[in-house]
Order: C-alpha cells, then structure tokens, then sequence
C-alpha cells in the first residue's frame, strides 16, 4: 500500500511540474512580429487585449476571454484599419503552446486572415518601459 501511494504522489507532482502557468500572460505588455515581418505591440488589460502595428500605424482592440490556464479567444471590437474591420466581431481561439516563463510564450491559432493556416509564433513579454 505504500508503495502505492508513494508512486501516486510521484506521479501527481511529475504531472505538476509539466503543467503550464499561462496567468501571467493575462495582463502586461508583449510584443510579436507577425509572418509579414511587421512588430506589433500588445497590451492586455482585464478583459481587453490593444494591438499596435508600428509600421502601418494600425491600432485594434480586442475582447480577450480566456478558456483555461492557456486557452483564450480573441474578438475584434475597434481598428482604424479598413481592411482589418471585415474581421469585426470574429472569434479566434488562441492555444499556448509553450511557456517561457518570463520570456514569454509560443502560441498556435487558426486565423481568420490566414486562410485555415495555422499560426505558430512566439510573443514576447515585455516592460511597461519598453512597451
């Protein structure tokens, strides 16, 4: 019977120990390069994630709701971009795939935009004073 529990108790804090803590991507700053090569900034805050593309001075507010400990959904509410507001209101479901840590992490999702591709990249976490 102890031996039992102690592989119970082995295996529970193996398990443990793999899991991810995405919570501290629910709110800060980050930023990513997208397959264009263009660097956006993000900032997320409570229930609102806000997007700037520094090269083409596009700004998009998303609602940000999150699943499970690293599962959320993006929905477009606002831009200034005219190509971008076609994608108001369409719901893309965003996987983390690998924590870093402080780092940041590598996410995948199914972007409307990218015609069924799946998208995997990596969003760095950054300083208010960076950002």
């Amino acid at each position: 019977m102890k031996i039992i529990s102690l592989f119970l108790v082995f295996l529970c804090s193996t398990f443990a120990l793999h899991a991810q803590d995405c919570t501290i991507y629910r709110k800060g700053y980050f930023i990513y390069t997208d397959s264009a090569g263009n660097i956006h900034l993000l900032k997320r805050r409570k229930q609102f994630q806000y997007e700037y593309d520094r090269a083409n001075k596009i700004r998009t507010q998303y609602r940000i709701k999150w699943i499970d400990n690293c599962s959320y959904t993006i929905t477009q509410t606002l831009t200034n971009s005219k190509a971008k507001r076609k994608f108001k209101n369409y719901v893309t479901t965003v996987k983390i795939a690998k924590a870093d840590g402080e780092n940041g992490y590598y996410y995948t999702c199914v972007c409307k935009d990218e015609e069924k591709s799946k998208i995997v990249n990596f969003v760095k976490k950054i300083s208010r004073d960076e950002f």
